[in-house]
């Protein structure tokens, strides 16, 4: 079976052409994220929160069997019960550095935009009849996701679990129109598998689909979730209904988990939204504040409505607003509108979080129906317009007289293409909305030898040390059971006789925060009363390694 695979490989590449360019050109970004990422890595541009977490939990998992981390004092699976981190575990086992699972968490983000040129061209080709054209365009779409900063944000948080969104979510879409039933299934199990909250964007997506069915191309469609009947009759919706009941039962269960994780005898089969600033617990109850208190749902609304309004239009205007020609596909957006829309909190909607996977995958979808539905509402001009019909095949002809049309058709994809990416790979910094670090600097990434030279002492130190550290420089030390960070990790400040080591960027932002309880404090504090000495340093970065001096001195190589 295997033994002719050296025919066959170049043989599928040959009558895939088109398609083993689009997907190198998704490998190639995929490289380019990758490099930003350790760049990003040895910049000091990462931080405790989420990749120093995910990385040590993985850690403990494979010395301890348990997902823990002192940064949370519990199971990571407590906050977030995501059993795709188990996809991560035997990367970590091989490959033991957070650099690892961002490299892992890029590979998806980047493979995104082939999913999506595989969706276009299956959309496009009902209208698209040129393939020299459906092609072009379908790459455009690639590159427009590729360099969308709603993608760029999810590379430039350095890891989070939420990232692996698009990708399935995506998946599940182009699945279901190639009518391949089980791959469907299995991008959804996927998406819940990432956060068990995502069962209600699996829910209005699969409804989403049955409505698509009765659209003119969704009648295309053969099958759905079944193929035992009709894709748009009352059987074939009751699996649709057994499907929602059986995640929301992954739903109840992954909060019995997560309490039980917590030592906590509790169970709720009440759905919540999980969302940070947000004065009511769940969805149902903000519908029931509509009615009930139209005053008060307007003003949870209208919180921070400036940049709810720039996020959400720079959403549409980043596709040119294709999206808003596709109406029934924009309730795709509706798990993140409920939300992330009536939160204070304003990291839902800005760049330079993961959020942005809320909706990166749901506005390429939405984008692509829009422009088939464009497409579809021209060619209906063109049919009832007799001038416009006449006009434009005196324009055809002479193009494909002079054989010019492809330059000018890859011209047009070329400044539609600058339109839509008004903040992109090529801009400055201060378009971004946060101060992490960026996809627009990844020719300003200094390493400046700190990350080197941390990692080096982390070798260096005891197996299992208690390690007290800030946020920013943690992920360096996360392949420990016991390092700490401030001003994150739970209660830090009343185990400080614990920790053998310290590790401080003298006056930096993060050894600062934390008020009386902060890393600056308690390093002038430790020096003053000689609890610590310093044992190490890099000057270049203020960086200092103390020791209590209540232990033996550690030999640390510089």
């Amino acid at each position: 079976m295997l033994s002719n695979l050296h025919e066959r490989i170049p043989q599928y590449i040959r009558n895939h052409k088109k398609d083993f360019l689009a997907f190198s050109i998704a490998f190639a970004f995929f490289i380019v994220f990758s490099i930003f990422s350790i760049l990003q890595y040895y910049s000091l541009g990462t931080s405790a929160y989420d990749l120093g977490i995910n990385a040590q939990s993985l850690y403990v998992f494979i010395h301890k069997g348990t997902f823990y981390t002192p940064l949370l004092n519990e199971n990571t699976l407590v906050q977030h019960f995501t059993i795709f981190k188990f996809t991560q575990v035997p990367i970590y086992y091989f490959f033991p550095s957070p650099i690892s699972i961002m490299i892992y968490e890029n590979l998806f983000i980047a493979l995104g935009g082939y999913i999506v040129y595989l969706l276009s061209m299956k959309l496009l080709s009902d209208h698209i009849k040129s393939v020299k054209l459906l092609y072009l365009t379908s790459i455009g779409f690639l590159l427009s996701y590729e360099f969308s900063p709603f993608t760029e944000s999810l590379v430039s948080f350095p890891f989070h679990m939420m990232a692996f969104l698009p990708f399935f979510l995506l998946l599940a879409f182009y699945s279901f129109l190639s009518e391949r039933r089980v791959l469907h299934i299995i991008s959804l199990v996927f998406i819940i598998s990432i956060h068990a909250n995502f069962i209600y964007l699996v829910a209005i997506l699969l409804l989403y689909e049955f409505l698509f069915l009765h659209t003119s191309r969704g009648r295309k469609v053969g099958t759905w979730l079944s193929a035992k009947s009709k894709p748009t009759g009352v059987k074939n919706f009751s699996y649709f209904i057994v499907f929602i009941v059986l995640a929301y039962g992954y739903l109840v269960f992954a909060a019995y988990m997560k309490l039980r994780l917590a030592g906590i005898p509790s169970l709720s089969v009440l759905p919540t939204t999980g969302e940070t600033g947000t004065p009511v617990s769940s969805p149902v109850t903000l519908v029931l504040l509509l009615f009930h208190n139209p005053g008060e749902f307007t003003s949870i609304i209208g919180t921070n409505s400036g940049q709810k309004i720039f996020y959400l239009n720079l959403l549409f205007k980043s596709n040119i607003y294709l999206p808003l020609f596709s109406p029934l596909s924009l309730m795709l957006l509706l798990p993140y509108s409920i939300y992330a829309l009536p939160s204070s909190y304003s990291a839902y909607y800005q760049l330079g979080y993961m959020y942005t996977a809320l909706v990166v995958g749901s506005i390429y979808i939405s984008a692509i129906i829009g422009a088939y539905n464009l497409i579809r509402l021209g060619k209906f001009i063109y049919k009832h317009s007799k001038s416009i019909r006449l006009h434009t095949k005196k324009v055809y002809t002479k193009l494909r007289k002079s054989n010019a049309w492809i330059p000018v058709i890859s011209l047009i994809i070329i400044v539609v293409l600058i339109i839509s990416i008004p903040f992109g790979l090529l801009s400055p910094p201060a378009v971004q909305q946060t101060g992490h670090g960026t996809m627009s600097d990844i020719f300003e990434q200094n390493s400046n030898g700190a990350a080197s030279f941390l990692i080096n002492v982390s070798r260096n130190l005891p197996p299992d040390s208690y390690i007290l550290t800030e946020n920013s420089l943690m992920p360096y030390f996360s392949n420990d059971i016991n390092t700490y960070s401030t001003p994150w990790s739970p209660g830090y400040y009343n185990i400080l006789p614990e920790f053998r080591y310290i590790v401080i960027q003298n006056n930096s932002l993060w050894a600062t925060q934390g008020g009386n309880h902060s890393l600056q404090i308690i390093v002038n504090n430790g020096i003053t009363n000689g609890n610590y000495t310093i044992i190490g340093s890099y000057v270049p970065a203020n960086i200092m390694i103390l020791e209590n001096t209540h232990n033996m001195t550690a030999y640390i190589k510089k």
